[in-house]
């Protein structure tokens, strides 16, 4: 078996292996060009007595959910610990998203799409009123230059106005 699968066998990071195998942790290992062959019931024995374990496998970092369920019932049920921590996992999401709403960082969908589509109705009513406005103005210039500036500034106006508007 080569380290990483001896990682995997271990649980450990495959780092953690080559780490031992560098410090001589593991002398039954042999090297092989770049790759390592391993006897894991000798490495198992080797690495125990060098760590001063008793024949114990490294115990997964994770608890799993199968370790709470009382197996006596009929029917599976969390255990008292399981269901607390359950609980305390949920309350901590939301006391989370709270905090999120309150600082301003989270707002809910339905009140940030009305808010948008009455923005967006005002940048349309603006802009359809422009040609109302300037059209007799543009009407009696001849000057291209004149047209330009007055549609621009026109333009500008409309949108300078919308910094006005209180989306919040």
């Amino acid at each position: 078996m080569d380290a990483k699968a001896y990682a995997i066998h271990r649980s450990v990071s495959g780092a953690m292996v080559t780490k031992y195998l560098q410090q001589g942790m593991i002398p039954s290992a042999k090297q092989v060009g770049r790759k390592w062959i391993i006897d894991p019931i000798k490495a198992d024995q080797e690495l125990d007595a060098a760590l001063g374990r008793n024949n114990q496998k490294l115990s997964p970092s994770k608890i799993k959910t199968e370790e709470y369920i009382d197996k006596t019932q009929k029917t599976p049920m969390p255990s008292l610990a399981a269901n607390r921590a359950i609980k305390e996992m949920y309350a901590a999401r939301l006391q989370k998203l709270e905090f999120e709403e309150k600082s301003k960082k989270l707002v809910p969908f339905d009140e940030l799409k009305l808010k948008l589509s009455k923005l967006h109705l005002q940048v349309r009513d603006n802009l359809r009123t422009i040609p109302d406005r300037i059209a007799p103005i543009v009407a009696a210039e001849t000057d291209p230059a004149k047209i330009h500036n007055i549609i621009t500034l026109e333009i500008r106006e409309c949108l300078e106005g919308l910094k006005t508007i209180d989306i919040s």
